[in-house]
């Protein structure tokens, strides 16, 4: 995958969080994780998954949902999952 691919996925997974969450630009740089802003709880951690799968046109599996904990792990899993529908 090419890497402006890789990094309009970075930042349309960042835009979701801040949106989502109600947080500004450099509060979603770094590696923002669930616990850290009052709105990612439980709750909110669902809210995002939803949010997500709209953004980006998937269905994470049952079992990963306990895995994307940070914004990290999402993009790298956003990345397979993307990377997996690509043809060739």
């Amino acid at each position: 995958m090419a890497q402006d691919a890789y990094f309009d996925i970075d930042q349309r997974v960042r835009n979701t969080l801040a949106r989502v969450f109600h947080l500004s630009a450099a509060e979603i740089g770094g590696d923002l994780r669930m616990g850290h802003s009052p709105f990612w709880d439980s709750m909110g951690h669902m809210q995002l998954l939803i949010e997500l799968e709209k953004e980006f046109s998937l269905t994470f599996p049952t079992y990963e949902i306990a895995e994307l904990l940070s914004t990290e792990a999402i993009i790298k899993t956003v990345e397979k999952y993307v990377q997996d529908r690509l043809p060739g």
